[in-house]
């Protein structure tokens, strides 16, 4: 799972960051062209360890979204523990525990393997920073001072895979890259080839091109345009340095892809290749928000470890292509993520797109459908509360017949193929997506009836917390 990548940055959605290995997946797997999110990364997060709605597992709206999760919940890391699974959790560390998974005893009653940080987001990616300790397999982790966050992690599940080899036990591994959060910061070998694309082709035209690629892909409806609060979008500091944030994104973006190739690798070594299922996707929509940028000092390259550069809106509206809105709204560019599945033993059909409206809290239910385990009404001695994602596998199995779905977050709600969106209680907004993916035309106006019946249906669901 990448943290705020945007729904086109890879190629196979569009995007023109090099990104070999993911697509490769996509040409032999699946990918999902209506999955979504939770908008911001400690609801995501919650939802796609326990396979329940945020609010209803401690990460309601106003919360802390680091806090720990409620006693009413299980995560899938400490179920598949439970049914046999070896288990290992890589970088971000939120949540894989219904316990107090900012400890690192905690961590290690449901992960064998682990390292990364359980407070948060990267914070810097070539050093430890403030508040931000590293872990390895329960013990402080003095991490090196210049190595990159994402090769540390590339190592360690290569390593765990390699010891696997001899092994029949199966296991799961949860890949929480910190990439491409807030602080932009690459290699400068990796931000160069794209500090000279970007510099020489502007932000809007790189936006239709990954338009036109979505939709000659086939994974958004033809005749959809780019919302003019996109192509408006403002940069951070009057423009200041915009080819390098952009290049710095991008670098970051093909950091998970060389991630993934090592962990291909290593399966392949170990021969677990042909029976892994890999899920690929990303937390939230890319983030606008630039509170924390900082002013790079004289003298200094922009993307190293002494620069703190946010993407700011005009370029999170490059990484959303086409969707308005960035992370945190619950219009489309904050709630849409790719998700690509690879399987070669058990996928049918392979290289289609998955068209059914899915949710990040179907990939728990999902894990434990494949690994045969049943979701307990007790764990632990906690009252467990039901599962509100739905297994994948009949998407996977090519034999999908499910009825129109129904999704909820906190300002909206999607029944089939529509969506009200309550950003504003005042003015509800009603889209067809079907017709209107980029959520051009507002047609509450139009259909009073269906306002009605999708207001009611959000206050239902969204009251049980």
């Amino acid at each position: 799972m990448a943290d705020d990548m945007g729904f086109s940055d890879i190629g196979c959605y569009g995007g023109e960051i090099r990104t070999p290995t993911i697509d490769r997946l996509a040409e032999d797997g699946i990918r999902f062209s209506q999955f979504y999110n939770c908008a911001l990364c400690g609801p995501s997060r919650a939802s796609l360890m326990t396979g329940c709605y945020p609010w209803d597992v401690g990460q309601a709206p106003g919360t802390g979204i680091f806090a720990n999760l409620s006693q009413n919940c299980a995560t899938v890391m400490e179920l598949l523990k439970a049914g046999g699974y070896e288990t290992c959790a890589v970088g971000r560390l939120d949540m894989v525990t219904a316990g107090n998974w900012h400890a690192p005893d905690s961590i290690a009653e449901c992960a064998d393997r682990f390292l990364g940080s359980a407070s948060g987001g990267a914070g810097n990616y070539f050093k430890e920073a403030r508040g931000t300790p590293w872990f390895r397999d329960g013990k402080k982790y003095d991490r090196p001072s210049g190595a990159y966050s994402t090769d540390l992690i590339s190592e360690f599940v290569a390593d765990v895979i390699e010891g696997s080899a001899e092994s029949d036990k199966p296991f799961f591994i949860y890949v929480s890259h910190y990439a491409p959060h807030w602080p932009l910061q690459a290699n400068d070998e990796d931000i160069a080839p794209y500090r000279e694309l970007y510099g020489k082709t502007e932000r809007t035209t790189l936006m239709r091109a990954r338009l036109k690629r979505l939709v000659e892909a086939g994974l958004i409806p033809d005749g959809t345009t780019l919302h003019d609060s996109a192509l408006n979008a403002k940069p951070v500091a009057g423009g200041a340095l915009a080819v390098e944030r952009m290049a710095i994104h991008a670098a970051m973006v093909e950091s998970i892809d060389r991630s993934l190739a090592a962990t291909m690798t290593a399966l392949r070594k170990a021969g677990k290749a042909d029976n892994t299922l890999i899920l690929v996707l990303s937390d939230n929509g890319a983030s606008h928000q630039a509170g924390r940028n900082r002013a790079v000092p004289a003298g200094v390259r922009p993307g190293s470890m002494e620069t703190f550069l946010c993407q700011g809106p005009a370029v999170a509206a490059l990484n959303n292509t086409p969707f308005r809105n960035y992370k945190v709204s619950n219009y489309e560019g904050g709630i849409a993520s790719p998700l690509i599945a690879w399987w070669p033993r058990g996928l049918k059909a392979r290289g289609r797109i998955a068209r059914h409206p899915s949710h990040i809290a179907d990939i728990t239910p999902t894990c434990l459908e494949l690994a045969n385990v049943t979701y307990p009404s007790q764990f632990k001695g906690r009252t467990l509360i039901p599962l509100a994602g739905q297994s994948l596998l009949p998407a996977l199995k090519n034999t999908d017949q499910q009825e129109p779905r129904v999704l909820v977050w906190p300002k909206a709600v999607r029944d089939g193929d529509w969506k009200l969106v309550l950003e504003s209680k005042r003015s509800p907004e009603l889209y067809q997506l079907s017709q209107d993916r980029n959520e051009m035309q507002n047609v509450a106006a139009e259909f009073p009836d269906r306002v009605s019946k999708l207001t009611q249906i959000h206050a239902k669901r969204f009251s049980r917390r």
